[in-house]
């Protein structure tokens, strides 16, 4: 079985605008984030997609891959990282990013301003570098 490439295309232009909305708010010094609930929501938003895009596109090569049987979202990118396709550290911090999301989404009330802004300023690299490595896997499979 092969990869769908339209739909992991798809996932990845949704990601681009993810990121690129992530990174407009970057320049936004703390106390203007801080004191800016529409923007907090936004970013909290653009995250929660972002990661959830990252994941699915994860969980997909996983599957037609046959590197495992997740039991929970974090678990694609162990796989990924077992097989070789992620550095471990790169996916431990995915996996991170998995408890990010669960957080935004589950435990919204306690959604911690200064530790969102850190998020902002210091972790939209690795969605970066997750599209960066989905980008090759697509590469690798146009290849004959």
């Amino acid at each position: 079985m092969k990869l769908n490439v339209s739909s992991i295309r798809q996932r990845l232009l949704k990601l681009e605008s993810y990121i690129a909305e992530l990174e407009k708010q970057r320049a936004v010094a703390l106390e203007a984030f801080r004191a800016d609930l529409t923007r907090q929501l936004a970013v909290e938003r653009a995250f929660q997609a972002a990661v959830e895009s990252c994941t699915d596109i994860a969980a997909h090569i996983v599957s037609i891959y046959q590197l495992g049987h997740p039991q929970e979202s974090r678990d694609v990118y162990r796989f990924l990282a077992e097989a070789g396709y992620l550095d471990p550290a790169f996916g431990e911090a995915m996996m991170a990013m998995v408890g990010f999301r669960n957080r935004l989404v589950h435990l919204y009330w306690e959604v911690d301003v200064e530790r969102l802004y850190r998020y902002l300023q210091e972790d939209v690299a690795l969605l970066c570098r997750f599209r960066d490595f989905a980008l090759q896997i697509l590469a690798a499979e146009d290849e004959p």
